[in-house]
Parts: C-alpha cells; sequence; structure tokens
C-alpha cells in the first residue's frame, strides 16, 4: 500500500521547490549583468556556471530522490562558493582600485547570503549547521564588513548601511534563532512520529499487524472508485474454532500470527492484505488479471498448509477468489468473494472456489 506521508517525502519536496527557486534566481543572476551597461568578468562567470550546477543537481534530485542529503549539501557547497567568490574579489577590487567604490560595484546578494544561512540550519544536524553558519559569515560577510568599517563615507551611504545591517545584527539574530530552529524540528518530528503511530494503530489489527478491516474496506472502496481493475480474495482458516477448543486461545493466536506473517510474504507492497474478523483474511489486488490471481491463491493455499504451529496438527485455509467487474458494487463484489469461499468450505476446506 502507498507509504503515509513522510518527514522525507516532506523534505525531498521541500528541495524540489528550493533547488528550483535556486535555479530561477541563479538564472536571472546570469541575464542581468547582460542587460548592465558595464559588466564585470567576475558577474559573466559565476551565475552561469552556478546555475548550471544547479540545474544539473534538480535533475539528479527528480531521478534519485534518495541522494536528497548529498544534493543539497553540494547545492549549499556551490552557493557558499558563488557568494563567497565575489565577496573577496570586489572588495578586494574596490581596496586596490582608485574612485572605485564597493558599494557600485558589489551585487545583490545579500538576500541570498541570508537565504543560504536559513537553508544550512535546515540541512544540516545541529553541531555541523553551526560551524557551517560561521563559515559562511567568514567566507561571505566578513570581508564586506572590514572594507566598509575602513571605509566610513561608504558604509553611511543607503547601499552601504544595507550592507552592514544584512552582515552584521541580521546575521547575528539569525545565529541566535538557529537553536530556536532546531527545538522547533524537533517537535515537528515528534508530532509527526506520533501521527504515523497513531495510524498504525488505527489501521492495523493488534494481533497480527496486518490492516485491519476498518482499512480494507476504504482500499476496496477506494478501487471501485476509481474504477481499477483488481481482484480479491478472501480466505477462512479451516477447523479453527476446534484448533482454540482443544489447545486453548494462545495457541490459536499464534496459528492467525502465523499465517498472517507467512501471507504478508507473499503479496506485494501495493496489494493490501487484512484481517477481516476473527480467522478471516481479506486481500485486495489492484491491477492483478485472472491468471496472477489464480497463481496467488494457490500459493497462498499451499504456504499456510506448510505451516507448523505446535501441537497444531494440520493447519489449512478455504480460499475464495473473484476478480472485479465492470458494474461491481462494493456489496456485490464482497457477496461474490464471500460465496466463493462458502463452496470452498462445502468442499472441505484446504481447496480455492472462484
Amino acid at each position: 500500500m502507498p507509504p503515509p506521508a513522510s518527514r522525507e517525502r516532506f523534505i525531498h519536496s521541500a528541495s524540489l521547490i528550493a533547488l528550483s527557486l535556486t535555479v530561477l534566481a541563479s538564472g536571472i543572476a546570469t541575464l542581468i549583468p547582460w542587460l548592465s551597461p558595464v559588466r564585470q568578468p567576475m558577474d559573466l562567470v559565476i551565475p552561469p556556471v552556478a546555475c548550471s550546477i544547479f540545474l544539473g543537481l534538480l535533475a539528479t534530485l527528480i531521478r534519485r530522490p534518495p541522494w536528497v542529503a548529498g544534493i543539497m549539501r553540494t547545492a549549499l557547497l556551490t552557493a557558499l562558493v558563488a557568494l563567497a567568490a565575489p565577496a573577496w574579489f570586489f572588495t578586494w577590487q574596490a581596496a586596490v582600485t582608485p574612485n572605485l567604490l564597493l558599494i557600485d560595484i558589489y551585487p545583490p546578494v545579500t538576500a541570498l547570503f541570508l537565504a543560504l544561512m536559513v537553508m544550512v540550519m535546515i540541512y544540516l544536524p545541529p553541531r555541523p549547521a553551526f560551524i557551517a553558519v560561521l563559515l559562511c559569515w567568514l567566507l561571505v560577510a566578513l570581508p564586506v564588513l572590514l572594507y566598509l568599517l575602513s571605509h566610513p563615507q561608504e558604509m553611511h551611504t543607503p547601499r552601504g548601511a544595507d550592507l552592514l545591517m544584512a552582515y552584521g545584527p541580521v546575521f547575528i539574530l539569525i545565529a541566535v534563532l538557529l537553536p530556536v530552529q532546531r527545538g522547533l524540528t524537533g517537535r515537528i518530528q515528534h508530532l509527526v512520529s506520533e501521527q504515523a503511530r497513531m495510524e498504525i494503530m488505527v489501521n492495523h489489527d493488534p494481533l497480527t499487524r496486518l490492516y485491519n478491516r476498518r482499512f480494507g474496506e476504504q482500499v476496496l472502496q477506494d478501487m471501485l472508485a476509481g474504477n481499477r481493475p483488481g481482484g480479491v480474495i478472501m480466505f477462512d482458516m479451516d477447523r479453527f474454532k476446534a484448533i482454540n477448543d482443544t489447545h486453548g486461545h494462545p495457541v490459536g493466536d499464534a496459528v492467525l500470527q502465523r499465517v498472517a506473517q507467512r501471507c504478508q510474504e507473499l503479496v506485494r507492497k501495493d496489494e493490501c492484505l487484512a484481517r477481516w474478523g476473527g480467522e478471516e483474511f481479506l486481500i485486495a489486488l489492484p491491477g492483478i488479471d485472472h491468471a496472477g490471481l489464480k497463481l496467488l491463491a494457490e500459493r497462498l493455499r499451499g504456504a499456510i498448509t506448510e505451516l507448523t504451529v505446535a501441537p497444531v496438527q494440520q493447519i489449512s485455509a478455504s480460499i475464495g477468489a473473484t476478480l472485479i467487474q465492470h458494474d461491481d458494487t462494493y456489496t456485490s463484489l464482497l457477496q461474490r468473494v464471500d460465496q466463493a469461499l462458502y463452496r470452498a468450505k462445502q468442499q472441505g476446506g484446504n481447496v480455492v472456489m472462484w
């Protein structure tokens, strides 16, 4: 069955959005210098190279979702280099070139720097995140701040004040918020875990760990509502009351658990095996054809017969199976598979009927 929403899926979706926006931002940064009357060589090199790398990382993430952690770390390193290179280059150029002001040539990357800080906090563990934030500040912000402090006439301009605030007090605020963000992340993870635990409790049978009837009914109704082809298998343990009466309910529970475990090994991830009630089980099988349904039903029958749970001498099940028809309703489908199961019982059990 499709897995429930998880933190991993959320991180993957968020990473796709973040990389897509980064590609867009770096693409715009690539275009802007070509529209400017004065072009700096650094502006013609760094943005297109960064855009190409981000685009490659985005394509890789789409094709290889499990690589999300490594991809995002590579993206963060690329962003750091793309921001650090102009910070050092332009401050050096302004420092050694007479009448050249940093506020006139420094690209508008302060917002990207702050965005990089936030991404570092999200994708790195607490201690590496703190080290990475400090490294980013040293490589990107420090040279600009040192230049401005040594050139008060530029620092007091609107552009200089903006750089001073972004790389100074705003950065400190973000660094202070790092522990708060980690606490919120931990709380969210706890809530997600609790939600997953509650979903397991609501949708699963406590004895066999299979899906319960409530969830099985929902799956059948979804299959019918979507007009999806498929089939249904329902099976009932033979002479199960005699097992309970002779050997006790703990032995009967052990038989159900072993049957559930063995049958679960034979069904696919997208198929729903549910404990329907007592010693009765149902399997919803989307996309299966007649040959596949027949093969699976016989494999289930044989696998159950081969099970041994001491001191029970023989374990078997009666099995009914049917394909979903185009005009089926929930009631008609269950009635048909239940009738097949009833005929299997009439045959003495340990048989498959259609």
